[in-house]
This record gives structure tokens, sequence and C-alpha cells, in this order.
């Protein structure tokens, strides 16, 4: 999938640079992570760094200046925002025909990349508070009007790529839930993702959402998760833990212990014959 990044999104919309990055850039960078996850391209104008940022500052001043340097959680993403001024570039290869007019909120938009996106995959990447900042980002080439994919908060994308079953199950469930209360990184191959059929996936995924919303003492109480220790084992790797497991289904079962806050995923129970023998 290629997502092209909207320069018209930056119009010097931020007061200053602390502004821009609690209000955008975080936001914009997290978009940027969960793109890496996925195969998706990234796709800029060769003059992007030329944007303004904030009235007196363009993107690449902001960059290389020093500026950035007084935000520590900023620093460690410096080098994604960085590739924004790096290939590859779209203009060099623009799918827009020159006698093509488009237009959004009866602007010109022609030579932008939001015409190349009409053109492409029809996917943006866009900051927040401009103009440019809806999703959908309504269109028209010509007579034609049509909606653009317009990722300006992490997460949007993730959901739209499974909608359309673009991504696995287990992309969809690392992304989605790998930076809260549940941790993906250490499923049993044995118990692996695999297992799940497509009938369930929707089940298991509905009840990971309905986990992350609840607080742990809720989560203890709830019925419908019946939350529990598991007193069977799961595989030699883990006697020396004690694990739990929660309901998905009257069937199906999720199995894991808690560290910390976050409850690792071992694996799926999909038969219910783990559950027989605890």
């Amino acid at each position: 999938m290629q997502v092209l990044f909207n320069e018209l999104s930056l119009a010097g919309q931020f007061a200053d640079v602390d502004a821009f990055v609690k209000k955008g850039l975080l936001s914009f960078v997290g978009v940027l992570k969960e793109m890496q996850g996925f195969s998706t391209l990234l796709l800029k104008k060769s003059d992007v760094w030329n944007c303004m940022v904030t009235p007196r500052n363009t993107l690449h001043s902001i960059l290389v200046g020093e500026s950035l340097r007084s935000f520590d959680e900023v620093r460690r993403l410096k080098s994604a925002i960085a590739d924004l001024t790096k290939e590859p570039f779209w203009d060099s290869d623009s799918k827009q025909r020159p006698d093509d007019v488009y237009t959004f909120e009866g602007s010109e938009v022609g030579g932008t990349s939001v015409a190349e996106a009409y053109e492409r995959d029809r996917a943006l990447v866009s900051f927040l508070l401009s103009r440019m900042s809806s999703n959908p980002l309504e269109v028209q080439k010509n007579s034609e009007r049509t909606c653009l994919h317009n990722f300006t908060v992490p997460g949007v994308l993730t959901e739209l790529l499974w909608s359309g079953r673009g991504i696995s199950f287990e992309a969809y469930l690392r992304s989605r839930f790998g930076r809260g209360k549940l941790d993906f990184s250490r499923v049993d191959p044995s118990m692996g993702f695999e297992l799940v059929q497509p009938s369930e996936q929707g089940l298991f995924v509905d009840t990971f959402r309905k986990f992350e919303e609840l607080t742990w003492d809720q989560i203890y109480i709830n019925k419908g998760l019946d939350y529990k220790e598991y007193h069977g084992s799961v595989g030699r790797n883990y006697r020396a833990l004690k694990t739990h497991k929660f309901r998905a289904s009257e069937k199906i079962r999720c199995h894991g212990f808690r560290q910390g806050d976050r409850f690792v995923v071992i694996g799926f129970e999909t038969d219910h014959k783990l559950s027989d023998q605890g």
C-alpha cells in the first residue's frame, strides 16, 4: 500500500515548536511507526521540507535545528521524521495527467500529494489542526468525487487493513493491542495464531477489546470473561508460572500470565481440551 505524506496539512498552523511537538508531531510519528509494521510505502513530494510548520519555521529548519533536542520523547523519533526528506519522491514518477483538474473544497490541488494519492492507493498521512485533517478526505477530479483515506492518528490504518483482510490475524493483534494490557510477543507456536479459524477470530478480537477497556479489578469479576487461574499445564516451559485463562466464548479461551499491568499471551485454546484438565 502506498501512503502519501500530505504536505498541504502543514500550513504554519502551529504557534511554535512546542505546540508542533505536542499537538502534531507525536500523533504523526505514531502513524509512521504503525506504517512500519505493515507493507506500506511512504511517498513524499521532493520539496516537502519547505513546508511551514510554524509561521517562522519550515519542516527542514526544525529537523536540522537544535529546537527538538529539548524534547526527550521526540529525539528518539527524529529519524522517522527525517525520512520525509529522503527518497522515494512521487514527483519523479507522477501519475497525474496535466489535463486533469483536481480540487479540494473548491481549491485546485493539482501537483500536490492529495492529487497524486487520488491516482495511487488513495491514502494519505496528514498532520492535525489543518483543513486537511478530516478522514475521509473528499477530493474531486474533473467531475468525479471520491474519498481518500487520511491517517492522522495511530490505529486507523490498522483497522482499515484488518477490515479488508489486508493483514493477518497475528499482525492485527500485535498492532492493535500490543501497546496496551495485552502482550502478544511471546505466543507459543504450539498454541499459536494459525490455530484460530477465521470464524473464531472475531470472537477473540471482540474479547480483547473488552479486556483492554476494563480495569484489572473489573476483569477479575467480569462474568463474561471468567478470568481465573488455570490449574492444568499449558506446557513444560510454563510449569514455574502461575498461568490464567479467560473466555472468548463457551468453547474458546486465551491462556497466559500477568506480568505487571500486562497479560502475556501464551496462546489460544479453541477446542476446550485444556480447560477440561483445569
